[in-house]
């Protein structure tokens, strides 16, 4: 029972956080597909050589937005709400400067940066015409990943998930006015995935009209330390962006050095079969991040068994999800192939068999993308950035300067088996052997006296929490005031919600009550997932309100929050 809430609350943020990840990578393959069929090979290829592009603008932004992710989510877990919020101005602002300075930079050196990532003299017009409208726009992008991380914190997952499904269907929208009726070629492609995102950062923002929402949307000029921390704490799962873009420069341009017509059709195969690694990987991504958010909160609250079972339970769904991709992209390696556009008969059987090998890897990819996310969360940020460099750049690059020149397509597949398969046996080592568990228990265990225990909202509860609440008071000799209030507090609080919380429902409620011992202060938390009501919004009769308003006044601290989807009261006595 212990464990429940976190196991929900993470099961809640999952569902939208897969749902949030999705958004981005849909439009990528809503795209990539719209591209192949009516510009064909050729403009698959362009869009493939400007991916590095967008995995750039990911690792600034969910370096940056992960790394004060981590902190802002500690900060509300302690009920820090000033903490809280001048992380994320701070990292606001450095997003947007830093997507500023890009895109300027970007802008006068295109025709440069088109042929270093991998443009031909006969494709460079074409990367033009694509990557200027996308150069312009790097703003937009680091804003958007860092709001969607801030957003998902602050307890609105789902609207997240809303703002992707904006850009979704901004995208596909757009894409077919732009290119089909307009006839606007990879120029309207790319203006459409680009407005797409400003579409879905416009919707994010709605989230600071809301009242229930803990962040409030400002600008806080950031210090050299507080970007150094936020680089440091999101490099683990942010750099995997970086080098994936240096692995798909340096692969393309292996796979080009063969004669112009294999060439493009070799890149164009990379091109799909980094598009749909893109779904299993926003997935395992969305996993990862909603752990990284409740995992994050939990250890501001010092709840390291809460942190664990959250980690295991991502790793059980991902695990799973994993096994079902890979048989699916297996099974289905030629269709999908087709649905893209490629229809060489004789190189089409190649390319088929390279995607039914590089669907290996997804069944072991999940489980490696959580641990980055659970490492980096936890302080362990060595661990998460040495995994990410060895998954995502040195075993790719080792592996693919070997078999890439002697098997082309098919062995840049097995770089992906072998670099997930080596990185998911080292995974096993250091959870076994590093003594992780040992280090949460230490590092996030309350070290003074702590009473916590788990009551069903009903009347029959109120007895059992009465005896409880009796009991800890002898045991830990606290003064009648003290007790007085601690008895106050959760009975009242309990009549409360039972009156005016709960309607005709089958649903089970509950409440945790947690009382630590802080040096001679008792520190009181009590959360519930009554998901609509509040408390202390001074409804009920006159005596509850009475009785609610004390409870504020008298206390030495006193927060309400909503938090992880459900209702937080901290009080200090």
């Amino acid at each position: 029972m212990e464990t429940n809430y976190a196991k929900s609350a993470y099961r809640t943020f999952l569902f939208w956080g897969v749902c949030s990840s999705l958004g981005v990578t849909v439009s990528t393959l809503v795209d990539a597909t719209l591209v192949g069929n009516f510009i064909g090979s050729t403009g698959l290829a362009v869009a493939n050589i400007a991916t590095p592009v967008f995995l750039l603008y990911l690792l600034m932004g969910i370096t940056l937005g992960g790394g004060a992710g981590v902190l802002i989510g500690k900060k509300l877990g302690e009920a820090d709400l000033k903490g809280a919020n001048r992380v994320f101005g701070s990292v606001l602002s450095a997003g947007l400067i830093t997507g500023v300075l890009f895109a300027a930079a970007s802008l006068v050196f295109r025709s440069a940066l088109c042929s270093l990532l991998g443009a031909t003299p006969e494709l460079l017009p074409q990367a033009l015409q694509y990557l200027t409208v996308v150069f312009a726009f790097a703003p937009i992008y680091v804003v958007y990943n860092i709001l969607s991380i801030a957003v998902r914190t602050d307890g609105a997952p789902k609207l997240a998930a809303i703002s992707s499904a904006g850009v979704i269907v901004t995208n596909l929208s757009l894409d077919l006015l732009f290119m089909k009726v307009l006839n606007w070629g990879l120029v309207g492609a790319s203006a459409s995935l680009c407005i797409a995102e400003t579409v879905g950062t416009l919707i994010l923002l709605t989230h600071f009209w809301n009242k229930q929402a803990l962040l409030s949307f400002h600008f806080h000029i950031p210090t050299w330390n507080e970007i150094k921390e936020y680089v440091e704490n999101g490099f683990g799962v942010g750099s995997a962006f970086i080098f994936q873009t240096v692995v798909m420069l340096v692969f393309n341009t292996m796979l080009l050095k063969e004669n112009s017509e294999n060439g493009t059709f070799s890149v164009a195969v990379f091109g799909v079969i980094y598009t749909m690694s893109t779904i299993p990987g926003a997935m395992f991504d969305g996993a990862g991040a909603a752990a990284s958010t409740v995992i994050s909160i939990l250890g501001g609250e010092k709840d390291w068994k809460g942190m664990l079972a959250v980690y295991h339970d991502g790793l059980r769904i991902v695990a799973a999800a994993g096994m079902i991709m890979a048989l699916f992209f297996a099974a289905g390696a030629k269709n999908i192939l087709i649905f893209f556009g490629l229809n060489d008969g004789p190189a089409l059987e190649t390319a088929a068999t390279a995607f039914r090998i590089y669907a290996l890897s997804v069944a072991l990819a999940g489980v490696n993308v959580v641990t980055t996310s659970f490492w980096q969360t936890i302080g362990k940020t060595r661990y998460a950035s040495g995994l990410s460099v060895l998954r995502n750049f040195v075993l790719m690059l080792a592996a693919g300067f070997f078999l890439i020149d002697k098997k082309g397509i098919v062995g840049l597949a097995l770089v992906y088996v072998i670099s997930e398969g080596v990185c998911l046996l080292l995974v096993f080592a250091i959870q076994i052997f590093g003594k992780i568990k040992d280090y949460i228990k230490e590092k996030y265990s309350f070290t003074n006296r702590v009473f916590e225990e788990y009551y069903p909202i009903e009347e029959g509860s109120m007895e059992k929490m009465s005896q409880n609440l009796e009991g800890l008071c002898d045991e830990w000799e606290l003064d009648f005031k003290q007790s007085f209030f601690i008895h106050l507090i959760v009975e009242e609080l309990l009549l409360n919600i039972m009156k005016f919380g709960i309607g005709e429902t089958d649903k089970k409620y509950y409440v945790s009550v947690k009382v630590m011992d802080n040096n001679g202060e008792c520190i009181l938390r009590i959360r519930d997932n009554v998901n609509s009501y509040n408390p202390f919004d001074l409804r009920g009769d006159e005596v509850d309100r009475a009785v609610m308003e004390m409870i504020k006044k008298k206390a030495k601290y006193y927060e309400y929050q909503r938090k992880l989807v459900f209702n937080y009261l901290y009080v200090t006595i």
